[in-house]
């Protein structure tokens, strides 16, 4: 079989969008010989990378990007999403010219992973699989006031933009139409999409871990939960900071940064518990997974519009037990690993149920963290993948072929006893 993906985001050990279409492309590759049309801009670490993957013979980049007039747009964050369909557009063009001489048997969109953007991709005439995509969970309108105004106002204009993609985005209509098979990274988008495409869905999060790290025991005794991810308010480490609190005997280790955070650092101020909450900053991969290794007991990520979570697959790894809200993708990736609060009660009460949580260590067994983590590696996912295109009747291989893992998942050791527990927008 040969598979055309469409990934504007693609880059190797990356996270996010980028990292979702780079492990993604890989993916495919066990399911068929895979072109891959994405951006000149991460050409270089893209082959520099190619070169050591055991899918490399059956995995080809083509790099298509806009004229220099066309890339003004792309330099301004608002000005994003027109320079994307822009290039899709351009992508699209390239892939009925490469089509006439591969002669593929399925065009697939990875990213941008947005249901309400949609997809060019079916303009090659392909059987066409659109995802995983992500784009349905809201916000509860009473919880706005918890967010700040700046906040709330961003999430009136998600809110207004989720609503023009469903109705008014022919790019939407186009992909969801011809779709054979769409991902959706979560129930709330499976329910968002419009009824008829409906039974076309498969919930698929498009999180999958293509390498793990080696595990290291804790280094201290200390209660300590920990945060990652961008500083904004819709992530929700407001709720986590506030949780804490109430917990004199935890402590709160926040990694990542965003516009969010002199608001944060205020609150923890005016609750008086600067001495059991660290800033730590942007980190690097791989000193997010020392924290992770050394000196978290859990990931605590009330996030309320996530629609994946790679941090919580990254997480699931490393030993540490997922406390999260019951929205979007991070109770779809943790599955039975996560403790799940609701999400649709008033700020109060799910702070009271992060906090119940938290002081009762109501966390997942290690044996489950541990299952869930290998149900999440490459290998895995591609086999469950393979049984959805065969379903949905797609040309795909009976087999999907087989990779050997850099190295086995390790026994976890960052957990004790039961008892204890990169986004793109």
């Amino acid at each position: 079989m040969r598979i055309l993906v469409f990934a504007y985001a693609c880059e190797p050990d990356a996270g996010s969008e980028p990292g979702t279409g780079w492990v993604w492309a890989r993916m495919l590759a066990r399911l068929g010989e895979t072109w891959v049309i994405t951006r000149s801009n991460n050409r270089e670490v893209i082959e520099r990378e190619l070169v050591k993957l055991e899918e490399r013979e059956k995995l080809h980049f083509v790099y298509v990007d806009l004229p220099p007039w066309a890339r003004f747009w792309k330099r301004r964050k608002r000005g994003l999403r027109p320079y994307y369909l822009l290039w899709q557009a351009a992508a699209a063009r390239r892939a009925r010219r490469l089509n006439h001489t591969v002669r593929f048997d399925v065009a697939w969109h990875v990213t941008f992973g947005n249901a309400w953007l949609g997809s060019l991709a079916p303009l090659t005439g392909l059987p066409f699989v659109y995802g995983p995509v992500g784009g349905g969970v809201g916000v509860p309108w009473r919880l706005m006031p918890a967010f700040g105004p700046r906040g709330a106002l961003f999430e009136l204009l998600r809110a207004g933009a989720r609503s023009a993609g469903r109705y008014l985005n022919p790019f939407a209509r186009l992909a969801w139409r011809h779709a054979r098979l769409i991902l959706v990274e979560n129930v709330e988008t499976r329910d968002w999409l419009p009824m008829r495409y409906r039974t076309k869905a498969a919930i698929f999060p498009n999180t999958v871990i293509d390498e793990i790290p080696h595990v290291r025991h804790r280094l201290t005794g200390a209660k300590t939960s920990l945060f990652v991810g961008r500083l904004v308010p819709w992530k929700g480490a407001a709720f986590a900071i506030r949780a804490v609190a109430t917990l004199p005997e935890w402590r709160l280790l926040i990694c990542g940064t965003g516009r969010d955070e002199p608001r944060l650092r205020h609150l923890v101020a005016r609750l008086g518990i600067e001495p059991r909450v660290r800033f730590l900053g942007t980190l690097a991969r791989d000193d997010v997974f020392r924290v992770m290794q050394e000196d978290a007991d859990v990931l605590v990520f009330p996030s309320f519009h996530d629609e994946g979570g790679y941090v919580v697959a990254e997480a699931l790894v490393c030993g540490l037990p997922i406390v999260c809200l019951d929205r979007g993708g991070p109770p779809a990736i943790a599955g039975e690993a996560a403790s799940v609060v609701s999400g649709t009660s008033d700020a109060g009460a799910i702070v009271a149920d992060l906090s119940r949580v938290l002081a009762a260590e109501a966390f997942a067994h290690r044996e489950t963290i541990e299952a869930r983590a290998r149900e999440l590696l490459l290998e895995n996912r591609v086999e469950r993948l393979n049984e959805l295109a065969c379903a949905a009747g797609l040309p795909v291989a009976e087999e999907p072929a087989k990779g050997v893992m850099r190295a086995p998942l390790p026994r976890m050791g960052t957990t004790p006893a039961p008892g204890r527990g990169g986004s793109h927008p």
